[in-house]
């Protein structure tokens, strides 16, 4: 089997994988709009499943085209300009990876949105709370007990 047809391969076995994906991030997408996120850990460890078997796919991709002396893409496009079965299987590959990238960063958006709305409710409990706490000895309000820790102070 020749390199380009090796390459093809990989290529191909990478956008069947990243499609998995898509559909495992839509399917994601669809919990995080309906609030249904006690389902988002089964489906958790699927994307986890599938990106490991991405990544391995990827290095065997990685390898072939280090065998090849292809470091960077500079080189795979030279690589890549008289070879128009790989040039569509890469291209293909790249429209598959932005596809995943798009998904992932609207639904980081979602959880983002949501992580707003309840550390706002957070803080309302909490300024609910200190405000039937009273004054202490020194007359100021005491400070209530929130189990907060801040990033990095473990």
């Amino acid at each position: 089997m020749s390199a380009v047809e090796q390459f093809v391969g990989h290529c191909r076995d990478e956008c069947e994988l990243v499609a998995r994906l898509v559909v495992l991030l839509e399917q994601e997408q669809g919990l995080l709009i309906q609030g249904e996120s006690q389902q988002l850990e089964p489906l958790a460890d699927s994307k986890s499943e599938v990106l490991d078997q991405l990544a391995a796919q990827s290095a065997l991709r990685g390898a072939l085209m280090k065998s090849l002396g292809v470091q960077d893409k500079d080189t795979l496009y030279i690589w890549l300009a008289d070879k128009p079965s790989a040039c569509e299987a890469w291209t293909r590959l790249e429209d598959a990876i932005n596809r995943a990238q798009s998904v992932n960063q609207l639904n980081a958006a979602f959880v983002s949105e949501r992580l707003a709305l309840v550390e706002g409710s957070l803080d309302v409990l909490r300024s609910a709370a200190a405000s039937t706490l009273g004054y202490g000895r020194d007359g100021q309000t005491p400070e209530p007990v929130t189990g907060r820790r801040l990033l990095g102070s473990a």
